[in-house]
């Protein structure tokens, strides 16, 4: 196949043999291998291989410049019917990989047209979040099975990524996909916001049908831990702008974020941020105020739209967030775990691991968290923390059943480090002790568990955690 193309292969993890088949009728002479793992293609003859450092693609943020540079230095020597193929589980290991994974298909255009040759990248269907697979899906022209190439009646080509309005793209898909309806892609456009009848505004922004290409700035927003706003160039939002309250600041982006679509009236956000204040027309005009330099924050009065007497956030198109994939990390591990796939379900639980850095807006005051206007942070926190345990406990149980007993256990470790108090981990905690046949210390994890609960004046919710303590010293 001479041609040059952005094509993607996704195979299901257990059936490598479709993935070779397809390779295989790709019908490369020689290929430019990215991948860390070296079994990872290691059959293909007439390679070279480039990992993901030497690429760029394990820095923190990822410079697609930059890749683009070094993946066509290595491949300068590769002729028409060559190609390069990426392993995409390079994706994982980055904080953002859905966020990443949108702006690929782009670069893989960019790469195919720069050297003339297919740019395949490779996707294990199990370690896929939704986000992923949308991204994967919709960012490459071409798709490679075993029976052959398709193109992707989803993908638009970079002429329609930069400039095109919604209207031109999906009259270019249309024309691609029923030939009859070409036309349509050179219809006049309307005002940009026009609708039929009264306009609702329901889109407040230009929605895109492709992934965002590279040049495109988007927010990365980092809920965990510290609230933190990164663009595409690695900076961050400085909240700290002159004549703003920085903690208010943080406060009203958080809550408007956690409202979603449904925005928030001006009392409620009035409320939130000078609850103490009685005078209602010093509130309203500190709010104003407050509004006005979250917008001069954010880098536009677009980003907060008003509508009446309702405020919202109207990120870019794009925009990623921690929290999204991380619950998606959990959910997918616990299928790939109860499937049996054990490596599988503990690469997604150490992705979901590194995007949990600490409470949920851990540093918003406790004025705008513990008020009593409204319960909107506590419960949320409690949750995901909840489910960051229960990361830990997964993993821990995954490597004890695989034999790898002092990485379980360093699991169960780092979920006390985050709750002394936590009855899960201390309970697997003795599981691994017990498969040591350590009975001392199977009896000292249990006192541990009870002096962290006297610590914090508590009771245990069941007596399961005692159970198993007599259970576990019984047997050995």
């Amino acid at each position: 196949m001479a041609d040059a193309f952005n094509i993607s292969v996704i195979y299901d993890d257990e059936d490598p043999g479709f993935r070779d088949a397809a390779l295989k009728e790709l019908g490369a002479r020689h290929s430019l291998v990215l991948a860390d793992d070296d079994r990872f293609l290691d059959h293909l003859t007439n390679q070279t291989r480039l990992d993901f450092t030497a690429a760029g693609l394990d820095e923190i943020p990822i410079r697609f410049d930059r890749v683009q540079q070094r993946v066509a230095q290595a491949a300068k020597d590769l002729k028409t019917g060559d190609c390069v193929v990426v392993d995409m589980r390079w994706g994982l290991r980055t904080v953002s990989a859905s966020a990443n994974f949108e702006r690929w298909g782009s670069q893989c255009d960019l790469l195919a047209a720069e050297l003339g040759i297919s740019v395949v990248s490779v996707y294990g269907r199990s370690l896929l979040i939704e986000d992923q697979l949308i991204a994967a899906l919709r960012g490459h022209s071409h798709f490679l099975a075993p029976s052959g190439i398709y193109s992707n009646p989803y993908w638009l080509p970079q002429e329609y990524l930069n400039g095109a309005t919604v209207t031109q793209q999906v009259g270019y898909l249309l024309g691609r996909l029923v030939p009859d309806y070409k036309g349509l892609a050179n219809e006049p456009e309307v005002a940009q916001g026009a609708a039929s009848g009264a306009d609702p505004r329901w889109i407040t922004t230009p929605k895109r049908v492709r992934p965002r290409a590279g040049s495109d700035d988007i927010w990365k927003i980092r809920c965990f831990g510290r609230l933190r706003i990164y663009l595409s160039d690695g900076s961050q939002i400085r909240w700290g702008i002159p004549g703003s309250a920085p903690k208010k600041s943080k406060a009203l982006f958080a809550y408007l974020l956690q409202r979603g679509e449904r925005g928030a009236r001006a009392d409620q956000l009035a409320e939130l941020l000078w609850g103490d204040e009685q005078d209602e027309t010093v509130k309203r005009t500190r709010l104003h105020h407050a509004i006005a330099m979250l917008r001069k924050t954010l880098g536009g009065k677009e980003f907060i739209l008003r509508t009446g007497e309702y405020y919202s956030l109207v990120p870019p198109s794009g925009t990623w967030i921690d929290i999204s994939s991380f619950e998606q990390l959990c959910n997918r591990a616990k299928v790939l775990a109860k499937s049996g796939v054990d490596d599988g379900a503990i690469t997604l639980l150490d992705a979901a691991d590194r995007l949990y850095t600490g409470d949920l807006f851990e540093d918003l005051l406790p004025e705008y968290v513990e008020s009593d206007f409204e319960d909107w942070v506590v419960p949320r926190r409690t949750w995901f923390k909840d489910m960051a345990l229960k990361v830990q406990r997964d993993k821990a149980e995954i490597l004890r059943h695989q034999g790898r007993l002092r990485e379980a256990l360093d699991c169960c470790q780092k979920a006390l480090s985050m709750d002394p108090a936590c009855e899960i981990a201390h309970a697997e905690a003795m599981r691994i002790f017990h498969a040591q046949n350590r009975l001392d210390t199977i009896s000292r994890q249990y006192r541990q568990y009870r002096a962290a609960l006297d610590a914090i004046g508590a009771e245990p919710d069941t007596n399961e955690l005692e159970i198993l303590h007599k259970k576990l010293t019984k047997n050995i």
